[in-house]
């Protein structure tokens, strides 16, 4: 879009649509490295002029994070790329998980007040960038990572997943020098490479993940020392006394461990935290990561 009077343009002086659209095609570029005029014009319902228009007009007031790749015909971020506007951690990840691009400004205005705990956990965006690149473009990553158990560590992973277990994010990938399937919590993520020319092999795949494709149905009763059980039937949406939860068998651990439920053999775990227990533990016979369920005598070490 020529600025045919030569006088700077800035974000506030553009439309609500526009800002939109030049939103979308920077949260894009920073997340995925590369953005295209398809992509836009499907988002938007605009015409391909519009589509080239926004290109230009972004270009414009950041020349230095976008360069046009004539071999792929799609714009790709440039190494001195610095997001054009400001993000919010949590809202990116959600968005990163729930669609690029819709309603990520927050432009809507809301009737509704409501408020939320803070999150006291905040992963550096520049590095979930990263990681949300080496996904889209099914490759892998390089990292050092910081461990509970191993101190610091250089590997490579294939990142397939992101997560969000309650209580923090966390990417699930292939770990290439465990030859596993692994969970890395994002803010132990110190320094992060995308490896664009080792590509993801079919063994490093979502589909060879057997933790994430296999699902286990867990039954939630009221914990028995609970004085009168209704409340909880009542906060949980209990039929006949009893929910039944389906999941991820990757994420059954981090399920239990959230609503502290006692998963212990004679549901003798104490304490106020303890509102639920699990009425079918040999359900969770073969997950890996039990040594999060409060009082599962069984886990298998991870």
């Amino acid at each position: 879009m020529p600025n045919a009077s030569h006088q700077p343009i800035s974000l506030a002086s553009l439309s609500t649509p526009q800002r939109e659209r030049l939103a979308h095609i920077d949260f894009t570029l920073m997340f995925k490295g590369e953005a295209g005029r398809g992509d836009l014009m499907e988002r938007f319902a605009i015409a391909p002029t519009q589509a080239t228009k926004d290109f230009a007009l972004y270009h414009e007031l950041a020349p230095a994070n976008i360069v046009y790749d004539k071999s792929k015909r799609l714009h790709v971020r440039a190494r001195s790329f610095t997001p054009l506007f400001d993000y919010d951690t949590t809202r990116t990840l959600a968005t990163l998980c729930q669609g690029h691009g819709d309603g990520f400004l927050g432009t809507l205005p809301t009737s509704v007040c409501c408020e939320m705990a803070d999150q006291l956990n905040q992963p550096d965006l520049v590095l979930v960038a990263a990681v949300s690149e080496a996904m889209h473009k099914s490759c892998a990553l390089s990292i050092r990572y910081v461990s509970l158990s191993s101190g610091e560590t250089e590997r490579e992973i294939v990142p397939h997943t992101l997560v969000d277990n309650g209580l923090r994010w966390h990417v699930r990938a292939f770990d290439r020098h465990s030859g596993e399937f692994r969970d890395f919590v994002l803010t132990r993520l110190l320094t992060v490479s995308v490896l664009e020319q080792s590509a993801a092999q079919e063994h490093e795949s979502l589909l060879h993940d057997r933790q994430w494709n296999r699902f286990v149905e867990l039954e939630l009763v009221p914990h028995p020392g609970i004085r009168h059980p209704q409340a909880i039937e009542r906060d949980y949406g209990m039929q006949q006394g009893k929910l039944t939860v389906e999941l991820r068998a990757a994420l059954a651990g981090y399920l239990l461990r959230r609503w502290n439920v006692d998963c212990s053999s004679d549901h003798s775990l104490q304490g106020a935290e303890y509102q639920l227990a699990l009425a079918n533990a040999p359900a969770l016979y073969g997950v890996k990561n039990l040594q999060l369920a409060p009082g599962y005598d069984q886990a298998e070490p991870v």
